[in-house]
């Protein structure tokens, strides 16, 4: 029998779990052989990419996350049932957990051999390059842990505070295709009691708590992080190699935005430009403490967090509505959480319904937990949504994904359960986000989200401003729209370092040209 401390122990483990990021794989992602993974051939037993830039192969799809294993058979898991059941866990709802496969690679190269998309290195204080796997799929950053600082790939969430990496001790297959953290090798760690246990639908994270230094954006920082010594095993389907918690609830792991705040390291202020990899370079940037002007147009327009999700930390903030070519849907008195951690979209299947009898020629169809809408292909016009009264588009190419010759689905999906523990909440992720420049403000004892429209990318070109060839935070020439290590680059024409803002203003860089000799010939050399 569990002693009272025992259990109220377990049950804040639990309540703090319930917001855990959402993974989310549709099965129209994978292509017809079974494989989910991004598009270049499989030449490692590592369930890996190449690397190569000459071995790229297409599939008639738009985006798909890591493949999985040549001898592991999936035809009988729905992607999207077990993502929506995180999304419920996320919200209140604790699901389900699934039995995991016993089926191991003994081949696999250990270490993280994902293919990655490398961000340009950012010149404004307090900045760092947002990697991106999948396209589109996922979006993080490149951290240094403990006192061997320890290179990792955290994730971005704003819906969730957790903070964890997984640990060496982690000897399942999911951690041994990432790179992990030694504590016991770190002379920073500091434990502090307690034990890590998140719930995401297919499994869970366990593991220890504690402190230790961790270099982001140019600072060191001494963060609350869990380190994982199990994990679930759809994590190897990603390729971050943990999660920071961007949120300003009180978490099982302590709450990072909290931390920066006392330390004085940063204002408790977030600002995220997520990359789209069909506009070419990476440019995608998160700005701790402030904004940078160069990433956004015009003003910025804030909403502020209502006081129940602020008591609770979360950042969700009323949505005024939703139209498509000029109608508005019959939809009001909703909010949305905004989830840099979520791919898509989701709502109620009412609120989804409603979105799309705009659409004309959409169809919906019911799977196991959660409705999809199938559109027609020529569709190309975007849903505008509307927040503190100013209106910002999706367009057609972020919330439309091309499956097969003549079918295309919607990344807006109805879910059932949503309506019985959030009435009236979107989720909007990713596919809204990289629309817009986003500024998560917790400063002065308040909450708001506000939005801007993003400076336009810069335009791929061949070489620097002085000349020599431009590179992205690993060292690696800067690819455009590619998940290799990549050739062509970018030019930098603001070489010298700038200071956040708190305020709008600015326009983008500008003057970048694009050659292709030298992009051919910087392709040529990295694949070699």
């Amino acid at each position: 029998m569990l002693r009272p401390t025992s259990f109220l122990t377990q049950l804040t483990l639990w309540v703090a779990a319930a917001n855990a990021f959402v993974l989310f794989v549709p099965d129209d992602q994978c292509d017809p052989s079974g494989h989910c993974g991004s598009f270049t051939k499989t030449t490692r037993k590592h369930a890996g990419h190449s690397t190569r830039s000459d071995e790229v192969v297409s599939f008639p799809l738009v985006a798909r996350p890591r493949e999985v294993l040549d001898d592991e058979s999936e035809s009988n898991v729905d992607r999207v049932a077990l993502a929506i059941a995180r999304v419920a866990q996320k919200f209140g709802t604790r699901p389900a957990v699934r039995t995991v496969s016993d089926k191991d690679d003994k081949d696999y190269i250990p270490g993280n051999q994902y293919t990655i998309s490398t961000p340009i290195t950012p010149t404004t204080e307090g900045s760092t390059g947002i990697y991106q796997y999948g396209p589109d799929f996922s979006y993080f950053i490149k951290i240094k842990l403990g006192s061997q600082q320890t290179a990792l790939y955290m994730l971005l969430d704003t819906g969730a505070a957790n903070t964890w990496v997984m640990g060496t001790d982690c000897l399942e297959y999911a951690c041994r295709l990432h790179d992990r953290f030694n504590r016991t090798a770190s002379t920073s760690w500091k434990p502090e009691g307690g034990e890590l246990e998140i719930y995401y639908g297919t499994g869970t994270v366990t593991g220890v708590i504690g402190k230790d230094k961790m270099v982001l954006a140019g600072k060191t920082v001494e963060v609350p992080v869990g380190v994982a010594n199990h994990t679930a095993e759809e994590l190897r389907h990603y390729a971050f190699d943990g999660i920071l918690g961007l949120a300003m609830s009180n978490s099982v792991t302590g709450t990072f935005m909290h931390e920066i705040r006392l330390q004085n390291a940063f204002k408790p202020i977030v600002a995220v430009s997520m990359n789209r990899d069909s506009d070419g370079v990476n440019d995608g940037q998160v700005t701790f403490g402030g904004v940078d002007p160069a990433k956004y147009v015009g003003e910025i327009a804030y909403s502020n967090v209502p006081d129940v999700e602020k008591k609770n930390g979360e950042w969700t903030i009323p949505l005024d509505g939703f139209s498509f070519d000029g109608k508005k849907a019959d939809i009001s008195t909703r909010k949305a959480v905004i989830d840099t951690g979520t791919t898509y979209i989701f709502a109620s299947p009412l609120d989804v319904a409603a979105l799309f009898k705009l659409v004309p020629g959409s169809s919906s169809e019911e799977k196991s937990g959660y409705f999809e809408y199938t559109v027609p292909c020529e569709t190309k016009t975007a849903f505008k949504i509307t927040f503190a009264g100013v209106s910002y588009e999706i367009p057609a190419k972020d919330w439309i994904a091309q499956v097969e010759d003549k079918k295309c689905l919607s990344r807006i999906y109805g879910y059932p359960d949503l309506a019985e523990f959030r009435p009236g909440v979107w989720v909007m992720g990713d596919v809204f986000l990289k629309n817009v420049y986003s500024v998560f403000d917790g400063d002065n004892n308040n909450m708001r989200i506000g939005f801007a429209a993003k400076a336009a990318a810069p335009k791929p070109t061949s070489t620097s401003s002085n000349g020599a060839v431009a590179t992205g935070e690993d060292g690696r020439p800067i690819m455009p729209g590619s998940h290799t290590s990549g050739s062509a680059t970018v030019e930098i024409t603001s070489p010298e370092t700038t200071s956040p803002q708190t305020v709008s203003g600015g326009s983008k860089l500008g003057g970048i040209t694009f050659t292709l000799a030298w992009a051919l010939v910087a392709w040529a050399v990295m694949a070699v």
